[in-house]
């Protein structure tokens, strides 16, 4: 591979990772955008072929920095990562530059006290997780065909889960609640590491480490510790147990526990299927099974779900339908 291939590849491999950078990252970008006008040009080029003008306004910035501020040691990580890259990498970066670029709050630096205030949608396609680092410092991972709007100020850190589930490792900022809040009611992180899913009239939170603060209207409000998870929905808030240390959930591509819904099922998988998946009679979707079935597989596992309650799944190529034999 030439050098100026291998240059193009860390331009794109940079494009792709922009929304999720650590400090030390953000310093490595840093000193490889410093380190030669090529590497500016590389990127000012892929801005152009793109032709997006949120890239432009970010390469902009890029070269606004001064060299004092972001330069770094070069990693010898990176040098190696760098030289084992396929080429289809560049590709593949490319296109994502622009879901990154469009999403990315504050790409430089993390949002403080006095900053403006940052105003951003986040969302994923259908059977795309996204890991995004947020203004603040925390980190969000979501689920496929996900959004999720943010509002972070000196007063609070306020996002809206519009759809889908996330999961949040929040940083703390005593002076700027976490809060997120859904149609079913808000969570205030106390310190934690906590999921948000929305499900077919109802929004569940699963609480990972820490503490979070769940508040209903019209019920007191509940502090949900590590290990529990509760349902927030028309009736009163219920609340469950499970083990934090070994769940495996949305984020490895499962759709696991007790008492899942028919109808949260479907939704679920819904998120990973490429044509739309209908329950044909509503009354099902309240039926509750328990077991373990694999997301990215959505239709091999409506098999599997429907043999037990003895439904059928029929796949005409627009829609995938749940129903019971005729």
């Amino acid at each position: 591979m030439t050098d100026r291939a291998t240059m193009l590849e860390e331009a794109a491999d940079w494009a792709d990772r922009l929304d999720a950078l650590s400090p030390e990252a953000r310093g490595e970008l840093g000193e490889w955008l410093h380190r030669s006008p090529e590497h500016r040009a590389a990127l000012a080029r892929m801005v152009r072929l793109l032709g997006d003008p949120a890239l432009s306004a970010v390469l902009d910035h890029i070269e606004a920095l001064p060299p004092s501020i972001t330069a770094r040691p070069r990693s010898r990580r990176w040098s190696r990562v760098a030289a084992a890259m396929p080429s289809r990498r560049l590709a593949v970066g490319m296109a994502a530059a622009i879901a990154a670029v469009v999403a990315a709050p504050l790409l430089w630096h993390v949002a403080r006290p006095g900053d403006a205030p940052v105003e951003r949608v986040y969302a994923t396609a259908t059977g795309q997780q996204r890991q995004v680092g947020l203004p603040d410092g925390s980190d969000m991972t979501m689920d496929a065909a996900s959004r999720v709007a943010i509002a972070f100020s000196d007063d609070g850190r306020d996002l809206r889960l519009e759809s889908g589930a996330a999961r949040f490792e929040v940083r703390h900022d005593a002076a700027r609640p976490f809060a997120v809040s859904t149609p079913e009611g808000q969570m205030v992180a106390l310190g934690t590491n906590f999921s948000v899913d929305r499900g077919a009239g109802h929004s569940e939170l699963r609480v990972f480490r820490g503490r979070v603060r769940l508040t209903v209207p019209g019920q007191p409000a509940l502090v949900v510790t590590a290990g529990h998870w509760a349902e927030a929905g028309a009736g009163r808030i219920a609340l469950h147990s499970f083990d934090a240390r070994s769940y495996q959930g949305w984020q490895e591509r499962w759709l696991t526990g007790d008492r899942i819904r028919l109808g949260d099922a479907i939704a679920r998988l819904g998120r990973y299927s490429p044509r739309p998946i209908r329950l044909s009679d509503p009354a099902l979707a309240n039926e509750t099974f328990n077991g373990r079935f694999r997301l990215d597989q959505p239709t091999e596992s409506l098999h599997l779900i429907g043999a037990l309650f003895d439904l059928s799944v029929q796949d005409d190529g627009k829609v995938i339908r749940v129903d019971r034999p005729r």
